[in-house]
């Protein structure tokens, strides 16, 4: 008998957006199967690894980090740039967005929000980012 592999779950973490682009971006994901975890201020200290979890929500309302940022996971390569260019569609555009990879697993929020906004400043400076 041979073993069945179950495709891993997509799940977007989506941090900073207002009201009205996260509820964009959660009609986006309920027609394209993905799940949305919303993150909310406070839970900077969380690992990206933690937050692509779709258990385990906290709302805090203690003041976040600025900025927008979008976590992937469970995606392909594929299924990552075609998700990437349907939000662009839709016109849910976010500025910093990463793809949880063991390297950046047991990074803080806070950290990779550092990290994204410092690559994004580099990129925006050599005409490279949209």
């Amino acid at each position: 008998m041979k073993a069945k592999t179950v495709p891993p779950i997509k799940l977007i973490a989506a941090y900073g957006l207002d009201e009205k682009k996260l509820a964009s971006l959660s009609l986006f994901c309920d027609r394209e199967n993905i799940k949305l975890r919303p993150v909310y201020a406070g839970e900077e200290g969380l690992t990206a690894g933690e937050l692509c979890r779709p258990a385990g929500q906290v709302q805090s309302s203690a003041p976040g980090q600025a900025g927008e940022c979008l976590i992937f996971a469970g995606f392909d390569r594929a299924g990552l740039s075609q998700t990437v260019d349907a939000l662009r569609q839709e016109d849910i555009r976010v500025a910093l967005k990463a793809v949880l990879t063991p390297s950046n697993a047991g990074w803080t929020l806070g950290a990779l929000l550092q990290e994204l906004a410092r690559e994004h400043e580099y990129m925006s400076a050599r005409g490279g980012a949209k």
